[in-house]
């Protein structure tokens, strides 16, 4: 692994993400990066000390990325990572720092939080069909396989003590299972066929599923081919459009 990132759903919900983090260090040997909507940072306050490991083999730290979706919350944002870093705090804006974030946060123990403007998303695989359910595409796997960002960044997905080629290949049959897509039953068959890599299945799967992951699957059929950019502006409950 060259990487770890700890993401959504929101994993400062996450009651043990403080063990997590102690227990993938351990374990690889290799900093973590956790992913956060910033929302939660006043009930995080026992991941501090876990953010001051740092790998042995890559000698970076523990740190924490901020996708940043309304400009609207940036000042609550500034005033709560300040408020969870161990001061003094410089905070270097864009262009003055190595991460490439919008603001790069850091405290007198080296701690970093790193906030980027995140209110672009490309073409979802879920569209709305003219029946007003939900439906996918059906799409060429190849081309689909091509443009992918979870290929082009290698980012595969443990869930549920699962270990997934991509994000999809596990949410989609979860997302089916609370809203029915407007797909035929054999489209459905095929959502559902993808088989991840378990414990109980290593021995005889290892080989196979790490020999395919930089091929495409079935289930790229369901996945645009494009990813145009869109700005998105997420709403509160509660609250009126920013």
């Amino acid at each position: 692994l060259r990487a770890i990132t700890i993401m959504g759903g929101e994993p400062f919900l996450n009651p043990t993400l403080a063990d997590w983090v102690q227990g993938l260090n351990r374990l690889f040997g290799i900093e973590i990066q956790i992913l956060t909507n910033g929302s939660r940072f006043s009930y995080a306050k026992d991941l501090y000390r876990h953010m001051i490991y740092r790998s042995p083999r890559t000698q970076a730290r523990n740190h924490i990325g901020v996708s940043l979706h309304n400009m609207n919350d940036f000042e609550k944002l500034d005033q709560d990572i300040r408020g969870w870093l161990d001061g003094p705090v410089r905070m270097l804006p864009k262009g003055e720092n190595m991460w490439n974030s919008d603001w790069h946060y850091v405290d007198r123990n080296g701690i970093m939080v790193n906030v980027y403007i995140s209110n672009n998303f490309g073409n979802a695989a879920i569209q709305v069909a003219e029946t007003g359910r939900f439906k996918l595409h059906n799409n060429d796997i190849h081309a689909a396989h091509q443009n992918c960002a979870f290929v082009k960044w290698k980012s595969y997905h443990f869930i549920r003590g699962k270990l997934y080629k991509c994000g999809p290949a596990a949410l989609l049959p979860e997302f089916d299972r609370q809203y029915p897509f407007d797909i035929s039953e054999e489209d459905r068959l095929l959502l559902n066929s993808y088989r991840a890599l378990d414990p109980d299945n290593f021995a005889d799967y290892s080989e196979e599923f790490f020999a395919n992951l930089d091929n495409p699957i079935a289930q790229c059929k369901f996945c645009p081919t494009t990813y145009d950019a869109i700005t998105i502006y997420p709403v509160r409950k509660g609250s009126g459009f920013k």
